[in-house]
């Protein structure tokens, strides 16, 4: 057990350039969701932001089902996660991984960016109180399957051009276990999203909601 963050340091030193341009490719995308909230008719807006105000006014009124925040969380991080490692496997998806990255940021980006606009210092707080605690765990994991979804489709690639021949079924077992890894710690991202959150959005409501 010891060895394992000796491992995944080295393992993030290998790979530093991937993570750096996946960084990049998400922060981007997070800019350019923020960016496209001002873009979104009033309508569109007044919409949201009543769905918004409605569930903040009445949450101390109503019964959250946590496991089924749980699940759907699950869901959504495992659809992701399960697209990036296909789309590795597949050599050809590799346009795909990054557009993907790009997309969760993008979501991120706007989310984040209607809360703040609508809410002022009420949405910074609301979105750190929210949004923030599970992503802590879920962006370094996304992240990381689409590092080992690039890293394995470059490799093929490269391989092939230089008709080198490698064990490719234990490359696939060594990224399947690793991609598992990560996956595995996307449920605790959903455990914080469906248990930890909905309290700290219930304290917000309650007692911050000024």
């Amino acid at each position: 057990m010891s060895h394992f963050p000796r491992f995944f340091l080295e393992y993030l030193r290998k790979n530093i350039i991937q993570y750096v341009l996946l960084s990049i490719i998400l922060i981007v995308g997070i800019i350019v969701g923020s960016f496209t909230v001002n873009m979104i008719s009033d309508i569109q807006r007044e919409s949201i932001l009543s769905l918004i105000s409605g569930f903040l006014a009445n949450i101390s009124n109503i019964s959250i089902d946590n496991s089924s925040v749980f699940y759907l969380s699950l869901s959504n991080n495992f659809k992701t996660a399960i697209a990036l490692i296909l789309f590795g496997l597949s050599v050809v998806g590799l346009p795909f991984i990054l557009a993907l990255i790009f997309f969760r940021g993008f979501v991120l980006g706007f989310t984040v960016g209607f809360l703040i606009e609508q809410l002022g210092p009420k949405g910074i707080v609301l979105s750190a109180l929210s949004i923030l605690p599970q992503n802590i765990v879920i962006l370094p994991c996304i992240l990381s399957i689409g590092v080992t979804s690039l890293t394995f489709a470059t490799t093929v690639i490269k391989n092939k051009i230089k008709n080198h021949h490698e064990n490719y079924s234990q490359m696939v077992a060594g990224y399947l276990l690793l991609n598992l890894f990560f996956s595995f710690l996307l449920i605790i991202s959903s455990l914080i999203e469906g248990y930890i959150s909905p309290v700290f959005i219930k304290f917000y409501s309650n007692h911050l909601n000024f």
